[in-house]
């Protein structure tokens, strides 16, 4: 049972996966908007990508919120 509940709580984060997000990590009395992508889940970190070639664990308990970057596109007539 104990088992069944580690997999429901590591996998808050994997549906973000492959999308362009902006974490809100709490560190120390700072709050830092992080612009990344998921890449994946374990139980206690989220590994993302920064740019091409920079990725970097970030743990759980730093994470305030998730919210999907969406881009606005500007039509000219």
């Amino acid at each position: 049972m104990f088992s069944e509940r580690v997999k429901e709580l590591s996998s808050v984060y994997s549906s973000w996966c492959g999308t362009s997000v902006v974490l809100l990590l709490a560190i120390r009395q700072f709050h830092v908007p992080v612009p990344c992508s998921i890449i994946r889940e374990s139980i206690a970190d989220v590994r993302v990508r920064l740019n091409p070639g920079c990725e970097m664990d970030v743990r759980k308990e730093l994470i305030l919120a998730v919210e999907e970057v969406a881009v606005a596109l500007e039509w000219i007539n």
